[in-house]
């Protein structure tokens, strides 16, 4: 009873502290993992994976749900017609979301998670979808995938294995983009850069019949561009992030060259793909213990076979994760914060980590032991979410072993109770066509951001003081968008509809 009371007292001593666990929020999941998740309009929580509410692991695993406000599964949320889930990858688009399915497909559900059925994929003797990786979504709807795909267009003359492919906006192959190639390989993430150049990461040694490395860049159209020769000449880049300046930040299992037995794991090239020396390029990660043999023909060294993603926080930092336990020797259990140069903050300034989770495929015995977080959502409303395959978490101050899965934490701009009782923003007109008005006066100047249903910032504005009224001009997409402004003694929030 007297640990039981110190547990509380310690939750509330700390409930308001950034990165602190919010107890409010818990789920039911028993197994196995979540892979992917954004906050719906209303507060709800959609999140694909492979989920069980049972303790048969072979019973009931949903590759798409809905969870409520506190983490509690939303009972009303139907099992067909849904869109599949199960794969890694949400992205929001106007009111509705693209979703890839464990097998490898792309679906597009509505707002609530239902499934959208205005866009199917091609099923015809022209179009095989053999794995549908990673995509991008335009404005209109219309998207490009990456992957490998079988094509038989034989009067257009696109015949064969491709890996880069346009889709309209109700699912059909738009041949008015032609379709790009590496040969018999697979690309497996695409992110967009400032000035719409696409940086792609797989296992192409060539591209449209020119060599290229795993990593590579191309033009908005897919050809090659040649002014970025990676550093990266061999390896699995999970995470792609694209910096303003044209410098780019990779993180995964990655090698400078394919003979080399010198594996890293987070690095930052320069915008002409060289290696950035400013940057903690040899960030040491460890993970748990695997038993060997693992892959005898891959050329790493066992120890280390590891591959994180990560994630650009509000404040400029750098969140690190995965299924680890030591970051440049300190432990951490599957999230480190670094700073903007990749170096590990003396101080924890952060959360502790995830606990251990014994999964069984349902024979009785424990096949393998995950302590995973696979992603971070940073959501407008002031919250970080972290999500992955995990029992308990603790936020540095506090153990929370009924968290599972999911943890909700109190986000960067917290810690004082009254920075959360501003009184909301409230633009006009809403909805907007693009611009609008926010009447707030300011003593000092105030930046304001726009972020989209993912939590990305989406759109950045300084605005100045002296002046009431505030007038925000975007060229966002249509879709609901969250404001937040940061003034000296709190931040403010809102929302507005662009149609």
């Amino acid at each position: 009873m007297a640990m039981a009371v110190l547990l509380v007292r310690a939750a509330m001593a700390f409930a308001q502290q950034p990165w602190s666990v919010d107890p409010s929020f818990q789920t039911a999941i028993v197994t196995e993992n979540v892979n992917s998740m954004v906050l719906l309009d209303n507060g709800q929580l959609l999140l694909s994976g492979r989920m069980n509410f049972t303790n048969n692991p072979l019973l009931n695993n949903y590759g798409l749900i809905r969870l409520n406000a506190n983490g509690s599964r939303d009972a009303t949320f139907p099992n067909a017609p849904v869109a599949a889930g199960g794969g890694n990858v949400i992205k929001p688009w106007a009111d509705k979301y693209y979703i890839i399915g464990g097998g490898g497909g792309l679906q597009r559900a509505h707002g609530d998670g239902l499934r959208d059925l205005s866009f199917q994929l091609p099923a015809d003797q022209y179009f095989t979808n053999e794995t549908i990786n990673d995509f991008f979504v335009y404005p209109d709807g219309s998207v490009v995938v990456v992957g490998l795909f079988s094509l038989s267009y034989e009067t257009e003359g696109y015949v064969g294995l491709y890996n880069m492919v346009w889709l309209t906006n109700s699912g059909s192959v738009d041949l008015s983009r032609p379709p790009r190639r590496g040969g018999n390989c697979d690309i497996t993430k695409i992110v967009q850069q400032e000035d719409g150049k696409f940086i792609l990461s797989g296992n192409c040694v060539f591209w449209d019949g020119r060599p290229v490395g795993y990593t590579f860049r191309v033009d908005p159209s897919g050809v090659l561009d040649t002014s970025f020769v990676s550093a990266v000449a061999w390896g699995d880049a999970k995470s792609i992030t694209p910096l303003f300046d044209g410098r780019v930040i990779l993180s995964g299992l990655l090698k400078t060259t394919f003979s080399s037995q010198d594996t890293l794991h987070f690095v930052r090239l320069l915008p002409d793909g060289s290696i950035d020396e400013t940057f903690n390029n040899e960030l040491e990660i460890i993970q748990i213990p695997w038993e060997l043999p693992l892959w005898p023909n891959e050329p790493i060294y066992w120890g280390q076979f590891t591959r994180p993603r990560h994630q650009l926080i509000s404040d400029g930092r750098i969140a690190v994760f995965g299924p680890y336990r030591t970051y440049d020797g300190e432990l951490r259990r599957g999230l480190a914060i670094l700073d903007e140069n990749g170096f590990l903050e003396p101080d924890l300034d952060g959360p502790s980590g995830c606990g251990q989770f014994a999964y069984s495929s349902g024979t009785g015995e424990i096949d393998y032991i995950l302590g995973s977080i696979i992603g971070l959502l940073e959501t407008g409303d002031g919250y970080i979410y972290v999500y992955g395959s995990f029992y308990g978490y603790h936020d540095g101050t506090t153990n929370y072993p009924q968290q599972r899965f999911i943890s909700r934490l109190y986000g960067l701009d917290v810690g004082i109770a009254e920075r959360r009782a501003l009184p909301p923003l409230q633009p006009y007109p809403n909805p907007a066509g693009g611009t609008f008005t926010l009447e707030l006066p300011l003593n000092a100047p105030a930046p304001l951001e726009l972020l989209d249903a993912s939590g990305r910032v989406v759109h950045t504005q300084l605005l100045r003081p002296g002046t009431h009224s505030h007038t925000v001009q975007s060229a966002l997409p249509a879709g609901v968008y969250l404001l937040r402004v940061q003034e000296a003694q709190g931040v403010r929030r809102g929302r507005v509809v662009v149609e």
